[in-house]
């Protein structure tokens, strides 16, 4: 009888935030920019959700959940779609990134300063990286295997380097603060970083492997980045005032100012479709995902602000498999999800 009452109350909830969708906030177009299509219960999952890495090859989504007396990183089967394991030991845990080449799942815990290795199948402690303090965002760099980790405070931070082939810390990058929304870019040895507590935005050059120069922004809530190459422009999520502020990648200067999205946490582009993903919510009774479209590389619209759920800040958007993942906490009234949505035309 418990099971079937669970059952309905979620299906209850997907048809309400499938309607709340239709009824987004949208200029200039017939329906949503973003269509809901599942939503995946994580139950006993309590606080808040952090970070996502995902699994391609294995249709896996991986979830930091750093709530008091949580601390797991919950696992997704994508094809099943439903929550099949949970990860302990974490100690607010926050960056999540898995290896498809060495099939290995890092994540950086903010209260030990760590970064945690575990085997991609078994989910058993590989390793256990001492990193530094708040140990958070992470970024990753294909060509040379490295995972950077971002870590420290308003005062000093770093990027640590870490081996994914041999599980070995090799050295630090020096940041003027704590380094976050670590974006790399694949044609430049450029990486961009928010500095904790900072009115700038830093730039890493990860050959001579220190911050090179700083770009500035006037306000200190920088909390997340996205990049687009092809354009060469950098998207800058601020939480207050909330606004979006797009930089020349190459120049560093301002080309665009937008509203941005309440309580923000992750910042994503679609390449394909030329749209910018800011998804927030973090201390807010509603979540929003914010989407807006490119009309050239200095011109940006916001068309559409689709709900999500009380305090879903966190997010992931794959452009592989075409979908944007929102964690979704629980609430008191319902348990903790991933939203799945697809981009409409």
């Amino acid at each position: 009888m418990i099971r079937k009452l669970r059952l309905l109350s979620w299906s209850v909830g997907l048809m309400l935030l499938t309607a709340l969708s239709a009824h987004s906030f949208i200029v200039g177009q017939d329906k949503s920019p973003l269509k809901l299509i599942q939503k995946i219960p994580m139950p006993n999952v309590k606080g808040r959700l952090d970070h996502f890495g995902v699994d391609l090859e294995g249709r896996r989504l991986f979830v930091a959940a750093l709530g008091e007396g949580q601390n797991t990183v919950e696992v997704i089967d994508l094809k099943m779609g439903k929550r099949v394991f949970s990860i302990p030991g974490q100690s607010k845990p926050q960056g999540v990134f898995y290896s498809p080449d060495f099939k290995k799942l890092f994540v950086a815990n903010g209260d030990d300063g760590t970064c945690k290795i575990f085997a991609g199948d078994t989910f058993k402690l590989i390793d256990n990286l001492p990193i530094g303090t708040d140990a958070d965002h992470v970024g990753y760099d294909p060509a040379s295997k490295y995972l950077y980790v971002g870590f420290g405070d308003a005062k000093s931070g770093g990027l640590a380097i870490i081996d994914t082939r041999s599980n070995k810390h090799i050295t630090d990058i020096n940041t003027d603060a704590r380094p976050g929304g670590i974006k790399i870019e694949k044609s430049t040895p450029q990486t961009y970083v928010t500095l904790a507590g900072a009115t700038k935005l830093g730039v890493v050059d990860l050959k001579k492997r220190q911050q090179v120069k700083t770009w500035p922004t006037g306000v200190q809530s920088n909390v997340a980045l996205a990049l687009d190459e092809d354009h060469h422009r950098l998207f800058d999520g601020i939480r207050d005032p909330a606004k979006l502020i797009v930089f020349d990648a190459e120049s560093g200067k301002q080309v665009s100012q937008v509203e941005g999205v309440s309580g923000i946490d992750d910042l994503w582009y679609d390449a394909s479709h030329k749209r910018v993903y800011a998804s927030g919510g973090r201390g807010f009774e509603v979540g929003f995902v914010y989407v807006y479209d490119q009309k050239d590389a200095d011109h940006y619209e916001l068309i559409g602000k689709v709900p999500t759920a009380p305090g879903a800040g966190t997010s992931l958007w794959s452009p592989q498999l075409n979908r944007l993942y929102v964690g979704a906490p629980s609430n008191g009234k319902e348990d903790a999800a991933i939203l799945v949505f697809e981009p409409q035309p």
